[in-house]
């Protein structure tokens, strides 16, 4: 019997909190120009206030605002620049008298300190813009200037602590760290960060129809392009974790069993995620290579469309795992390799892994293998690596001149023209979509073409509709969606 999608939701995050505490005692320090993506193993809060020191916000002549109050149109007041300075330098200390009528003031930059004024060792206070000072005089005695109107004494600086204060929090443990939040620990002086370390997803292929699995180029002609093994990889390095593909294997299990065997036994990987071999027609060569490797399955069916196929399951420890290297690669288990023409690319070094891995078998349909990426691998990472539980949004489901009402299995239906999409009572249905932002509000437009075959709408969409079991239909009303970004900030439905 089928999984419900939210029991096996609940399943994946119990199986990920079971490791999560696990997983976090890995510490990686890395540079701030590294961590774009990775996850705050702490709360990071300021070490000290910025700026540091009250600093020019526009350039022009630094003076002080008591000496030069009365300067008018009718009385304009005469300037004596005593000086420049530039951001970066030392302080000026001046000379603040005022000499024959003259005022001292200092041509100065933005991000520069105020000068020091000599008699009160107090900082000079305002600013008098470039184009309000007109020069009258320049050589021997110095530049001389003319203002007619008063210095600006307000946002003409950036004041101490303005910006941060010592204490503040800038991230929160579990956050993903966006670039922002490098420009705002930079500007801290925060140099390193520590973060989890990334997760290591294993991706495989399986199927005899894939190109990749013959090396022979005749023999490619009634192949198809592996088109989940590319995505996969890239879905899991966006979310800032680190994939390898691990290529194609047929539809053999102990072909796949000896690989993934091979595998556990270096310790390499946290997660693994097969696409195809999945299918109940005929023997289910990942459920085989479970059971021979001695896993433990959570569920093998879900109650959703597309993807009720799905399974997941817990592999053994890899130093449960024997290992025998032999000269004839990853068949180093002794199994006869039954297809020489196998390829697989080259594999990174082994790094310490400390978290009992599971595997994820996702169908070998792009979409539904996308769709159950997105739906159940994606929240067990998250969950695994701290991260906060997404949240939906509501949307108006719109009916455009592209939209065609369909059923599951994409024929016309004979229900009502609002009807949007078929629902079901037995299981949990998700569709990809265009969301799009309305005066009112946001609304969803559904894809013509919804083939689980044709990559070309998928390409064109950004989100995921979810209609919960128990809607049989969909109309012209809001619906639960999910984005496919994990990183986006997504609001409550």
């Amino acid at each position: 019997m089928a999984t419900k999608f939210d029991d096996a939701r609940d399943i994946i995050g119990r199986v990920a909190s079971e490791r999560a505490e696990r997983f976090a005692q890995d510490e990686d320090i890395r540079a701030l120009d590294s961590v774009v993506g990775r996850i705050v193993k702490e709360d990071i809060n300021s070490p000290i206030s910025t700026p540091t020191f009250d600093a020019v916000a526009i350039s022009g002549y630094a003076v002080i605002a008591a000496q030069v109050s009365r300067a008018t149109t009718e009385r304009p007041m005469k300037l004596r620049c005593m000086g420049a300075m530039r951001a970066g330098d030392h302080p000026l200390e001046v000379d603040d008298r005022v000499v024959d009528g003259m005022v001292c003031c200092v041509d100065i930059t933005v991000g520069a300190a105020f000068p020091i004024a000599k008699s009160t060792g107090r900082p000079f206070d305002s600013i008098v813009p470039l184009e309000h000072a007109e020069i009258i005089q320049e050589g021997g005695n110095g530049r001389i200037l003319q203002i007619c109107r008063l210095p600006l004494t307000s946002w003409h600086k950036r004041i101490t602590g303005s910006d941060f204060r010592k204490g503040d929090r800038i991230i929160s443990k579990g956050m993903a760290i966006a670039p922002k939040y490098v420009m705002a620990l930079a500007s801290v002086g925060i140099r390193q960060v520590s973060v989890t370390r990334q997760v290591r997803v294993g991706i495989i292929s399986i199927g005899s129809e894939l190109q990749s699995t013959a090396i022979h180029p005749r023999a490619l002609q009634y192949k198809i392009p592996d088109a989940n093994g590319p995505f996969l990889t890239a879905a899991v390095r966006e979310m800032g974790e680190d994939a390898e593909y691990l290529g194609v294997l047929p539809d053999d299990s102990n072909v796949l069993t000896a690989f993934i065997r091979d595998k556990l036994a270096k310790d390499q990987f946290d997660v693994f995620v097969t696409t195809g071999g999945i299918n109940r027609s005929t023997p289910c060569s990942v459920m085989t290579t479970i059971y021979n490797l001695g896993g433990n399955v959570h569920f093998q069916s879900i109650a959703m469309q597309p993807g009720g196929s799905t399974m997941f399951a817990t592999l053994p420890e890899p130093d449960s795992v024997q290992y025998k290297q032999s000269p004839s690669g990853f068949y180093g288990s002794g199994i006869y390799n039954p297809n020489p023409n196998i390829w697989s690319p080259p594999q990174t070094p082994a790094v310490d892994i400390s978290v009992q891995p599971v595997i994820f078998a996702l169908p070998g349909g792009p979409i539904a293998s996308a769709c159950c990426f997105r739906f159940l691998v994606t929240p067990y990472i998250r969950a695994l690596i701290g991260m906060q539980t997404e949240c939906a949004i509501s949307a108006k489901v719109a009916l455009t001149q592209s939209t065609s009402v369909f059923s599951r299995h994409d024929r016309p239906s004979p229900k009502s023209n609002d009807m949007v999409v078929d629902g079901s009572m037995n299981y949990d249905t998700f569709r990809h979509a265009i969301l799009r932002s309305q005066v009112d509000g946001v609304s969803v437009e559904i894809a013509k073409e919804r083939s689980p075959a044709k990559a070309s709408p998928f390409a064109s969409s950004n989100c995921w509709m979810h209609v919960p079991r128990g809607h049989s239909e969909v109309l012209k009303r809001s619906q639960r969606l999910d984005r496919q970004r994990g990183n986006l900030d997504i609001n409550r439905s």
